[in-house]
């Protein structure tokens, strides 16, 4: 959850340019599918009526993680080439 905190710091002070659109409307959709009252499986089924809210948590889980794992190697990038400009000298 901190690397995704960090994504969106980095995003807002415009230094990492790409904003994670696809994790975003996932994020609204699994939002709307919480709330929405007809689910795939009732919620008042006992232990089987949450299996749908769960996938869906799921894909949301995954949505960020696949953003952070890209942020996390834009920043690995950004440091080594930091790090390498840093040694040239002038």
């Amino acid at each position: 959850m901190r690397d995704f905190v960090r994504l969106l710091k980095a995003w807002l002070d415009g230094t990492y340019r790409v904003f994670p659109w696809a994790t975003f409307f996932v994020l609204i959709l699994v939002g709307v599918y919480a709330i929405n009252p007809f689910d795939i499986i009732p919620d008042f089924i006992p232990f089987v009526g949450v299996i749908d809210d769960a996938a869906m948590l799921g894909f949301l889980v995954r949505a960020f993680m696949r953003d952070v794992s890209k942020f996390r190697a834009w920043e690995a990038s950004n440091a080594s080439q930091r790090a390498d400009t840093a040694q040239i000298p002038v």
